[in-house]
């Protein structure tokens, strides 16, 4: 039933999928493989269990379905925190560009053909005074200053727009937080997104595009795309799953 409800993946597309923890349903534990199993069972929170299961169980089956495998079938390389979920063994050799990202109840995965891509989404929360620190490790002075002329009510916002965009691109270079961001530029929060500046190690020749990929008022999310601009189109997640647990995970699982 949910391999119908996946698109063919063209060259110059960016899938965009969306889930939320409603869809994190015990059947899609069956399409982890054992490491997948025990990291979900290390979280203390039964919401951050949920979110890591959709956003695994999620990359899983659009991988298969491009890679034309079975979900159980793929392996990934190690992770490296912060950075895009790779393909080990013989699907490495594949042009499919993965990234994701969870937070609050929801979770994206990013998919495209060929070109280096980062996806981040935060739920916005009050930035309280203890964290007026972590602020600053993220924002350079002129952001900062900018994002005090936002009002109050909208300084979070604000905050977490500058945070997504940037996690995006260094999610795009692999680097991760390898790199500060406070070392790359992006455009104001009510500005069109635009990577500005890169003044960190490793200044990549390509060009980066930016796309706002917000997901509802309180989820501000980014995708950043290395070299060339993408058509980017969003899909339900959730349906998926939910389909994949009634009638697919033994299928996936055949794959092992």
């Amino acid at each position: 039933m949910g391999r119908e409800a996946i698109p063919a993946l063209g060259v110059g597309v960016c899938q965009i999928w969306w889930a939320d923890t409603s869809a994190a349903l015990v059947p899609l534990l069956d399409l982890l493989d054992e490491g997948e199993r025990g990291r979900h069972l290390r979280f203390l929170r039964a919401q951050d269990r949920a979110l890591f299961l959709i956003a695994h169980a999620l990359t899983r089956i659009l991988a298969a379905r491009h890679a034309g495998c079975e979900p159980g079938g793929l392996t990934f390389a190690p992770a490296t925190p912060g950075a895009k979920p790779r393909f080990a063994g013989p699907a490495s050799e594949l042009e499919l560009e993965l990234s994701l990202s969870h937070s609050g109840r929801h979770a994206v995965v990013a998919l495209s053909r060929g070109v280096a891509i980062g996806v981040d989404v935060e739920r916005v929360g009050p930035v309280r005074e203890e964290e007026r620190s972590f602020v600053a490790s993220v924002l350079t002075r002129s952001e900062q200053r900018t994002l005090a002329l936002l009002g109050p009510s909208h300084r979070a916002w604000g905050f977490y727009r500058y945070w997504t965009r940037k996690e995006a691109v260094l999610k795009a270079t692999g680097d991760g937080l390898a790199v500060s961001p406070k070392l790359i530029g992006v455009s104001a929060p009510t500005e069109p997104p635009l990577l500005t500046w890169w003044a960190g190690p490793r200044a990549p020749a390509q060009p980066f595009y930016l796309y706002d990929l917000d997901h509802g008022p309180r989820y501000p999310a980014a995708l950043a795309a290395m070299g060339t601009p993408l058509e980017v189109t969003t899909h339900d997640g959730s349906a998926l799953l939910r389909a994949w647990s009634r009638a697919g995970v033994r299928a996936g699982r055949r794959g092992r």
